[in-house]
């Protein structure tokens, strides 16, 4: 079975002319003036599937929830705040879908082990990760673990849960890991002296080197793991509460002019599900294309050593993954 996509008229295409497809099954669009509702088979019926997907409760990660449940995916939506994430649990199931709550603070790695030792006696497999969960801190800060947030949140955070998750994915036939990454990430420069910024913190920098950073991870999994589907997506600079950082006025300008939420799913929800991607690995997308990162993020050694660091100060040893 396949679920069919719509194409909303014949020249909604974005910056670098990709059609704007919606996540909606085919017949939910409307005829737009000028144009014709055209119908294209986007995404496979994900039905059976169990999705995890971190920060599922507002922005990429809640557009992705969504049009994973309408198709057919079972989907364990990753929250910080239970009763947010309940909303987002209850939504789905009103409108048919199926999804469960995960409770879990990416920031904490005691939230990681809880929520995980929580997840696999109820769903032994896993078929696909979207490590989603992101922030950018205005100041420096430590997670209840020690470490700098924006590197515990976006880096070792992941880091950890999917080694744990690794177990589960690999009951999969077909598994799959998508780490959302920033653009960003081109301007990360990792000072091994100074991984987590305890000289010289400004919170763009925290950012572009935690994205950097999961997109070395990225590249080392898949090395590590060639059974395992795992790529870094740039969904585009997307309006989500990952600019809540920004100033006030900032914050205005950006709700207005950047695109949705819907939008930056896309890329998300394609390599979460398109079949001609369940072979890919260890690449890097810009939105719907394949891209080149930096060379920062394709420097093999580099990759090698933060996994070691990143294990390390995880507490994630062999046995696990």
């Amino acid at each position: 079975m396949v679920v069919r996509f719509e194409l909303r008229g014949t020249e909604r295409r974005d910056r670098e002319g990709i059609p704007m497809f919606c996540l909606g099954p085919a017949g939910s669009g409307r005829q737009e003036a000028g144009g014709r509702v055209e119908t294209m088979t986007a995404f496979p019926d994900m039905t059976g599937k169990a999705v995890l997907i971190t920060g599922a409760t507002s922005g990429i990660g809640l557009e992705t929830a969504r049009a994973l449940a309408r198709m057919g995916a079972f989907v364990l939506v990753g929250a910080r705040d239970p009763a947010r994430g309940q909303a987002v649990v209850e939504e789905i199931r009103a409108r048919g879908g199926r999804a469960e709550l995960a409770t879990v603070d990416l920031a904490s790695f005691a939230s990681i082990r809880a929520a995980v030792a929580r997840l696999l006696p109820a769903h032994p497999t896993v078929d696909v990760l979207v490590n989603n969960a992101g922030m950018a801190s205005r100041k420096r800060e430590l997670s209840p673990d020690g470490h700098e947030l924006t590197w515990a949140t976006n880096f070792l955070g992941p880091f950890l849960l999917t080694r744990l998750v690794l177990s589960a994915l690999r009951m999969s036939p077909a598994a799959r890991v998508v780490n959302v990454s920033s653009v960003g990430h081109k301007s990360g420069r990792l000072d091994w002296d100074n991984l987590e910024l305890e000289r010289g913190f400004a919170t763009f920098r925290a950012y572009a080197n935690s994205k950097l950073a999961l997109n070395l991870f990225t590249r080392e999994l898949a090395r590590r793991e060639p059974w395992l589907s795992v790529n870094a997506v740039h969904p585009g600079a997307i309006a989500t509460n990952i600019w809540r950082a920004a100033p006030a006025a900032a914050r205005w300008v950006l709700e207005r002019v950047l695109p949705s939420a819907e939008a930056g799913a896309r890329p998300v929800v394609r390599l979460a599900s398109a079949p001609e991607l369940a072979r890919v690995s260890g690449r890097y997308f810009d939105k719907l294309r394949e891209a080149t990162p930096s060379a920062a993020a394709r420097d093999d050694s580099a990759a090698a050593r933060l996994w070691d660091i990143a294990e390390r100060e995880t507490g994630a040893g062999t046995g696990e993954g």
